[in-house]
């Protein structure tokens, strides 16, 4: 079984472990997540995370994301991109924010981790996206100008290839725990500080 790095909650290092004793024992681990955003078309991509995610199943989260194994270090992450969406990224292209420290607590599974944000800007289509069966079962977009409605509690609508969707901030991934401490007010400031940016360099060339 896969081990990865293992952490105390100061980010020393603390040894290996599996992935069944890191969510079993609540181990401090380093994941990854990628939030990819359309500047010119103005949206933000989700990923339905898949019916058989032991975590969040069936909830919209990062466009993607996932663990790091031993040894590795947040680059290395750049393979969820492929693996997940099917497209191939440079470093180049790609915004690190830092860590944030996630915790979730569920009566068979407890995580703490170190997670390695990361934006990246670029011009998509949905029909670029290449799933990962059974890992993630669409890309969704949402209008930047509905992230305030959603993070407000409010419906707002998502499309992906096949479908439209009415959802709100309880669709997203453990989102008790993210709206309390902060996490998706933190990533979505981020997200239209780079939208906005963005615009004022286009205006200015």
């Amino acid at each position: 079984m896969e081990r990865i790095d293992v952490f105390y909650e100061n980010f020393t290092p603390n040894g290996t472990a599996t992935i069944d004793e890191v969510h079993r024992l609540g181990l401090w681990h380093q994941t990854v997540a990628y939030w990819l955003l359309d500047v010119e078309r103005e949206v933000v991509f989700f990923q339905l995370r898949g019916s058989q995610n032991r975590v969040g199943p069936n909830t919209f989260d990062a466009t993607a994301s996932g663990h790091l194994s031993a040894g590795e270090s947040r680059l290395d992450g750049l393979r969820e991109l492929q693996e997940e969406l099917g497209l191939s990224l440079m470093q180049e292209d790609i915004l690190y924010w830092g860590i944030y420290k996630n915790q979730v607590q569920l009566p068979d599974y407890i995580n703490n981790e170190f997670c390695h944000i990361h934006f990246v800007p670029v011009r998509k289509e949905l029909t670029d996206f290449v799933c990962q069966q059974g890992e993630v079962s669409a890309i969704f977009e949402l209008q930047m100008a509905d992230m305030d409605d959603l993070l407000d509690g409010k419906p707002v609508f998502v499309a992906s290839l096949t479908e439209s969707k009415v959802i709100t901030i309880k669709n997203l991934c453990a989102y008790r725990e993210r709206l309390k401490n902060g996490y998706y007010q933190q990533v979505f400031n981020e997200i239209k500080n780079i939208f906005s940016r963005r615009i004022i360099d286009k205006t200015k060339k």
